[in-house]
């Protein structure tokens, strides 16, 4: 219910930009030149490029996080980063697990 009404907030008039995007709807992925969609829908897809928005929750590394959580959150982060073919836009999240394993690896290592 929160991320509904961010996106209220965040996209008012709502309405207007709903039916500028029916407008811009096709029937077909292959008529599209961008296809949104989650990452639970994109399981078993590929696309050349694929860029992950920063909807993901970004407290992955709060140790207090329940582990069931975690692993389904990290799972959806991992389909979602490879459904690219060639090229992948990562968000806020990828590039701070980026910079963490970095950071271990580097600790690890002295």
């Amino acid at each position: 219910m929160l991320q509904s009404i961010k996106i209220i907030e965040k996209f008012t008039p709502l309405p207007k930009k709903v039916d500028v995007l029916r407008k811009r709807t096709v029937d077909s992925e292959d008529e599209s030149t961008v296809t949104v969609t989650t990452a639970h829908r994109a399981k078993g897809l590929e696309w050349d490029i694929v860029e992950i928005n920063n909807d993901f929750p970004n407290n992955l590394f709060d140790p207090n996080m329940d582990k069931a959580t975690l692993r389904d959150e990290v799972n959806l982060l991992y389909v979602s980063a490879t459904r690219a073919k060639k090229t992948l836009i990562i968000n806020k999240l990828l590039v701070n697990i980026l910079a963490n394993v970095a950071e271990n690896e580097k600790t690890a290592q002295d």
